[in-house]
């Protein structure tokens, strides 16, 4: 009896050796594989949805710098606009030449703006001309190279305010700016205070402010989806195939030598 009983439980043992010892079936293999496959899937597009947001948000960090060094640099200028170098003995006089004047583009042109003011000694125009003799005329033109999609400056300095005429070929000031627009305020009843906003005033006098818009796009392609932006004129625009991202910057500055007691 007892050596029947041992068979039978040696016979039991070796058949649960052998159950541990079978591997997965091939359904278990192919639900295994499915299971994993779905959850490589589902952790690549994760991956790549955060990598393209992060793109984005990189991107846009950039294009706000680059959006408010241009409105700084532009603003910083017309801030200056009229300005009058005082001796040392004497009186301040008005500024005797064309204190800001531009060029208004066709549809789609950019347009270009000229500030010209008198320099302090050391002080520089654009292009990093110093001026070495207190009053002398700093003149600096502000204009696109819509080929290049870049932001130039050219600087000049003379001893008497010159006639604007067409901004020359300057220095690229940033890279990456599609558009320039501006409106200028006008003050047509001596106020003080802008009367209307003209694209381009019969005369330059009467400007006290002057509204900069500057569009800026990413340097690196293929970061938005196809869709729409707004431009500096405030219209919808289709993205362009490069599909890079493009932000519109506005800000407007105010002629602080034509307005008594601007900051």
């Amino acid at each position: 009896m007892t050596q029947e009983y041992d068979f039978k439980f040696n016979q039991e043992n070796k058949v649960n050796k052998l159950k541990l010892q079978l591997g997965f079936t091939l359904v278990e293999m192919m639900i295994a594989m499915t299971i994993g496959l779905v959850l490589l899937l589902v952790i690549g597009t994760i991956f790549a949805s955060s990598q393209q947001v992060f793109r984005e948000q990189e991107d846009n960090a950039r294009l706000q710098e680059s959006g408010r060094y241009a409105l700084e640099i532009i603003g910083r200028n017309i801030k200056q606009a009229g300005h009058v170098e005082v001796p040392f003995t004497g009186f301040k006089v008005a500024f005797t030449g064309m204190a800001i004047s531009g060029t208004n583009g066709d549809s789609g042109v950019a347009d270009t703006i000229t500030v010209q003011y008198e320099g302090a000694l050391n002080d520089n125009d654009c292009e990093g001309t110093g001026v070495t003799i207190a009053g002398r005329i700093i003149q600096n033109h502000f204009n696109i190279d819509a080929a290049n999609a870049e932001l130039q400056c050219a600087g000049q300095i003379s001893d008497t305010p010159t006639a604007p005429g067409t901004p020359p070929t300057g220095q690229v000031l940033l890279s990456n700016v599609e558009d320039l627009q501006i409106l200028y305020g006008i003050d047509t009843d001596g106020d003080q205070s802008v009367d209307q906003y003209v694209e381009l005033p019969i005369d330059w006098d009467q400007v006290i402010t002057a509204r900069v818009c500057v569009l800026v796009r990413s340097d690196k392609s293929n970061i938005v989806p196809a869709g729409n932006y707004l431009n500096c004129s405030g219209v919808t625009v289709a993205v362009p195939v490069d599909r890079r991202l493009r932000r519109a910057f506005t800000a407007t500055f105010n002629l602080r030598n034509r307005i008594n007691g601007t900051p």
